[in-house]
């Protein structure tokens, strides 16, 4: 009988030590999102897969756990184990890293602008210590985004003037009141009601969003021109980092840093493209502007970074030295 007892014993011991180590993963985007459908899913079961079933990630969408806005520091104090959020959800916090949000810096896709945005976050301590409080995965970018309009095909500065345009934080109000228009500032879940409703004329967002947040349903015209990036960081809890075996740490790391920045930068450049030329099958109409308008628009957003520089500068950080590496690094990726 003592010896049925003790078996019984070991095997729930067995069973228990089986069980996997659950991770809460705070996510912005809703479960039919392309990012998340075709990166982010792929890449948590292949690191479940790598721990041998050591590790459940649990993704929590639509802010579950928390709102954008304190999506970092709900990861920093351990609310979420793991969370992937753009930057510009905390105004003044990433202002080193946001510098590759800014047009026309020559990054054209995801990917590329993606190890850009690695590199400098490798290069600068000042970029590291935005991040601190937790382990960053990685960090990428979407592809350069575009101005979405719902009803006026904008070919010219002149035709933006009084248009209301959502875009993508500090940055995206520099962007507005240099091309002359007026930015509104909102998260990316609210565009769709408010372009709908006429709060806003149109948004500036990569082409992947008319799909993932059907936002083709209250647009019609892609303009294509370069309007920046938004930016994002894949980050763990510290302390859970910390806690995790040897082995788990390694899974994630296999498939996180230099590796994970190519893994989504590649796809998200596919999706991209295949969104946009899914909305323009439904009827959306891709215009292109004059190239001595775009040659217009250029010379007005190119001082926009020096500005940014400058004001980098004010606050004891690299913005100089930030401008120039990214231009040492462009020209030695083309």
């Amino acid at each position: 009988m003592m010896i049925l007892v003790l078996v019984g014993m070991l095997f729930c011991t067995t069973v228990a030590s089986a069980k996997p180590i659950e991770l809460s993963f705070g996510l912005i985007v809703p479960p039919k999102h392309l990012r998340y459908v075709q990166a982010l899913e792929p890449w948590m079961k292949m690191i479940e897969e790598r721990s041998k079933g050591a590790i459940k990630i649990n993704p929590y969408f639509n802010m579950t756990l928390s709102p954008a806005t304190e999506m970092f520091d709900a990861t920093v104090s351990g609310v979420a184990d793991m969370s992937e959020c753009y930057t510009f959800g905390v105004p003044g916090r990433f202002v080193a890293t946001e510098y590759l949000m800014l047009p026309e810096t020559g990054f054209k896709t995801s990917l590329s602008a993606s190890r850009a945005l690695w590199h400098l976050y490798k290069t600068f301590p000042e970029v590291r210590n935005e991040y601190k409080g937790v382990k960053v995965l990685f960090l990428h970018s979407v592809p350069g985004a575009k101005l979405m309009m719902k009803k006026k095909a904008v070919r010219s500065l002149e035709d933006l003037k009084g248009m209301k345009i959502a875009a993508s934080g500090a940055i995206g109000v520099k962007i507005g009141k240099a091309l002359g228009f007026s930015p509104v500032s909102m998260p990316t879940a609210d565009i769709y009601e408010a372009q709908d409703k006429g709060v806003i004329d149109g948004h500036i967002r990569p082409c992947e969003l008319l799909v993932s947040r059907r936002l083709f349903e209250v647009t019609k015209y892609i303009i294509d021109m370069d309007m920046g990036h938004d930016l994002f960081y894949v980050a763990m809890n510290q302390n859970t980092w910390n806690k995790l075996p040897p082995e788990v740490q390694k899974a994630f790391e296999e498939f996180s840093g230099d590796w994970a920045v190519d893994y989504i930068g590649k796809i998200q450049d596919k999706f991209d493209k295949e969104a946009q030329d899914e909305s323009i099958g439904k009827g959306l109409e891709l215009v292109t502007i004059a190239p001595q308008e775009q040659a217009r628009w250029r010379n007005i957003l190119m001082p926009v970074q020096e500005q940014y520089a400058a004001e980098l500068e004010s606050k004891k950080l690299p913005g100089k030295k930030i401008a120039e590496e990214l231009k040492r690094f462009l020209e030695k990726n083309k």
